[in-house]
C-alpha cells in the first residue's frame, strides 16, 4: 500500500531517499526546489517551525516524517510528533547533539574510550592561537558548523580563518591531528537498543586528485567499502556503535533513526573515529541506498512503533558494488549555464541533483556554482562500475565542469 511521506531537507541525500522511496510511495519535501518537483510535492513550511509542520502533516494524513537535516534536528520536532501520536523517523534533538555539537562529540569519543584522533577544544582566540603554534602539520580545525572542516598545513594560513570564527561568535574551535590513511562511513539503523548495519562506503572529501586540497561535503563514494573487513565491523559495533547507544540510553537520549560514524583506517590497519552522522551522507547516499535490499519505510515503522528489535534480524544488501561521482562547477561566471547530456545517460545510472540546480523556463537543467549532480552505476565487480560511472561523466557537460578522477580506484 503506498503509504504518504514527509521529507524534511532538500540536499543530495533528501535527493536520493526522495527519489528512492517515491517508487512505491507518495512523496511530500519541504523546503522545495526545481528538481525534487518532478517526483514529490514540495510544500512550502519552514524546516524550523516544527509547530506548522506537524499542522501539515495532520491535516494531510502523513504516515510518516522523516526530518534529515540538522536545522530540523535542533527543533524540538521529534518530541512534538511524538506528543501528538505522529510517527517520525529521527532522533530527538538531545540525542542528535552527539552529530551537530563536534566539540561535545569528541569529548563524548574521549569519555567512551573510542579511538580518535588527538585533539584540543578552546573557546578563546588566543589560547587556540598558541596551540597551533607546535601544532604538527596538517591538522584540522572545525568549528560547531556543520559543515566546518578545513585542513591546514601552516600557522599563518590557519590563523586567519581562527580570527575570523571568533569574529563570527562561535563558541568553539575544535582542532585535530590529521590522519593519513582510507577515509570510511558505517551505518547502522537503531531503535535506540538494538543496532544493525546497513552498510559502508569509502568517503572522498577532498577536492582534488590523490586526496589533495580543501575538505568538502564529498566529491564521491563507493560502497561497500572493499577494504572495511568483518572484523573491522564487528569493531565498529562492539565498541563504537553500542557505546554510543548505551551511553545516550543511560543519559535518558535514547537514539532512534540512522546512526553512522565516519573514520579513517589507519596505514597500520588501525581505526580512527572522526564523529558522528545522524544520516547518509550527499556523496555516500546514492551509492548506499542503490545496493540496499530493503523496504525502507518497512524498516523506518519498524523502529517507530518498536518492533524492530524483534522482528529484525539483519539488513540485506544486494551483491552489488556501487560507485558515485560528484560533478562540480567552478564558476558560474553569472550567465546561463546549461548541464547538457542528461539525455544520453543510461536509464540505469542515478542521477542525484543538488539544491543548487535550477531550471529556466525552457525546463533545461541549468548548473551553479558547487556541487551539482552525482551519478551513480552500479554492477557486480567494483572496476566495472566505475568504468560506467566515468563513461557516463564524458557525456556531461557545463561550463567550468569539475570532478576528480580517481574515485573509486582500488588503488587507494
Amino acid at each position: 500500500m503506498r503509504k504518504k511521506i514527509l521529507i524534511i531537507g532538500n540536499g543530495a541525500k533528501e535527493y536520493a531517499l526522495a527519489k528512492k522511496l517515491s517508487e512505491k510511495h507518495e512523496i511530500y519535501i519541504t523546503p522545495a526546489s526545481d528538481t525534487l518537483k518532478e517526483f514529490a510535492q514540495c510544500v512550502d513550511i519552514r524546516e524550523d517551525n516544527p509547530a506548522e509542520l506537524l499542522e501539515f502533516v495532520m491535516e494531510n494524513g502523513i504516515d510518516m516524517t522523516i526530518p534529515i537535516s540538522l536545522t530540523a534536528l535542533k527543533t524540538d520536532i521529534v518530541d512534538l510528533f511524538n506528543n501528538n501520536r505522529q510517527k517520525i523517523f529521527a532522533p530527538d534533538k538531545n540525542a542528535a547533539k552527539i552529530v551537530f555539537d563536534k566539540a561535545l562529540a569528541k569529548k563524548i569519543l574521549y569519555k567512551l574510550r573510542i579511538p580518535t584522533p588527538k585533539f584540543g577544544i578552546f573557546e578563546k582566540q588566543n589560547m587556540v592561537l598558541d596551540y597551533i603554534k607546535n601544532q604538527k602539520t596538517p591538522f584540522v580545525l572545525k568549528t560547531d558548523d556543520s559543515n566546518s572542516a578545513a585542513v591546514f598545513t601552516s600557522f599563518q594560513s590557519a590563523k586567519t580563518l581562527i580570527e575570523s570564527s571568533f569574529i563570527e561568535k562561535n563558541k568553539r574551535v575544535i582542532i585535530e591531528d590529521y590522519v593519513y590513511g582510507t577515509p570510511f562511513s558505517f551505518y547502522t539503523i537503531t531503535d535506540g537498543y538494538k543496532a544493525l548495519p546497513i552498510g559502508s562506503s569509502i568517503t572522498y572529501k577532498h577536492y582534488l586528485e590523490g586526496e589533495g586540497g580543501q575538505l568538502t561535503s564529498g566529491m564521491g563514494s563507493c560502497s561497500p567499502n572493499y577494504k572495511l573487513t568483518t572484523e573491522n565491523e564487528y569493531f565498529l559495533m562492539d565498541n563504537v556503535i553500542y557505546p554510543t547507544l548505551d551511553y545516550l540510553e543511560i543519559e535518558g537520549n535514547p537514539y532512534l533513526g540512522i546512526l553512522g560514524v565516519n573514520g579513517i583506517l589507519t596505514e597500520d590497519g588501525g581505526i580512527q573515529i572522526l564523529g558522528w552522522q545522524s544520516f547518509m551522507q550527499d556523496c555516500d547516499a546514492p551509492s548506499l541506498l542503490e545496493i540496499l535490499d530493503e523496504d525502507l519505510y518497512s524498516l523506518f515503522y519498524s523502529c517507530v512503533i518498536g518492533s524492530f528489535s524483534d522482528e529484525v534480524e539483519y539488513i540485506k544488501n544486494k551483491d552489488l558494488f556501487a560507485s558515485s561521482l560528484v560533478l562540480t562547477c567552478r564558476n558560474k561566471n553569472n550567465k546561463e549555464n546549461i548541464i547538457q547530456g542528461l539525455d544520453n545517460v543510461d536509464d540505469e545510472t542515478v542521477v542525484i541533483f543538488y539544491p543548487s540546480v535550477s531550471k529556466n523556463r525552457y525546463l533545461e537543467y541549468e548548473a551553479n556554482e558547487g556541487a551539482v549532480l552525482s551519478l551513480t552505476t552500479t554492477s557486480g565487480t567494483a572496476a566495472r562500475a566505475v568504468s560506467r560511472m566515468y563513461d557516463e561523466a564524458e557525456d556531461i557537460s557545463f561550463e567550468s565542469v569539475y570532478y576528480r578522477k580517481d574515485i573509486c580506484k582500488l588503488k587507494i
